[in-house]
């Protein structure tokens, strides 16, 4: 497997250049950054989140942790995490596990820790456990045009909570 069809056709229909890395299969975000050789903080993460039936996509910085207590406060509603057994059949062509940062391409809403717009240039997952997409600062800020933006993350570690991911 490489690219989902689904983000593929996305990409192309927003005219994003992006360059196709190749790495070691993994199944963390963090070993996915490690493998790859591209710092964790520019690999956008997703975690996909309900409230309700309602899904939203939230894209964090690998490094980081959503803290579901943020994104409460800014949102004013009560999230939770979506389980695995949710996702299945939201993200087609891809690998569970393996979600591409870019929930508009699967018509979902997104919403984005500020960190990541701060970036020269995003990763994100293609779809697989192994293969990436480098994405320009330029490209990926317009592919996150209509995303909520607000600091919903810190750092892995710098808090010891059970509202963490």
């Amino acid at each position: 497997m490489s690219i989902s069809p689904a983000l593929t056709n996305y990409l192309s229909q927003k005219n994003v250049h992006y360059e196709v890395l190749e790495h070691a299969s993994t199944s963390s975000s963090l070993a996915t950054a490690r493998e790859a050789h591209v710092p964790a903080d520019k690999l956008a993460k997703a975690v996909v989140v309900k409230r309700g039936n309602d899904y939203a996509m939230c894209v964090i910085p690998a490094s980081n942790q959503l803290v579901l207590e943020w994104l409460k406060y800014g949102r004013q509603h009560e999230y939770e995490i979506a389980s695995e057994d949710e996702l299945s059949g939201l993200f087609t062509g891809c690998q569970d596990g393996a979600i591409p940062g870019l929930g508009e391409a699967f018509e979902m809403d997104v919403i984005i820790d500020n960190e990541l717009l701060d970036m020269k240039d995003v990763y994100v997952e293609a779809g697989d456990h192994s293969h990436l997409l480098h994405i320009s600062h330029r490209d990926f800020s317009r592919l996150m045009a209509n995303a909520w933006i607000a600091p919903i993350s810190c750092l892995k570690g710098s808090k010891d909570d059970s509202h963490y991911l």
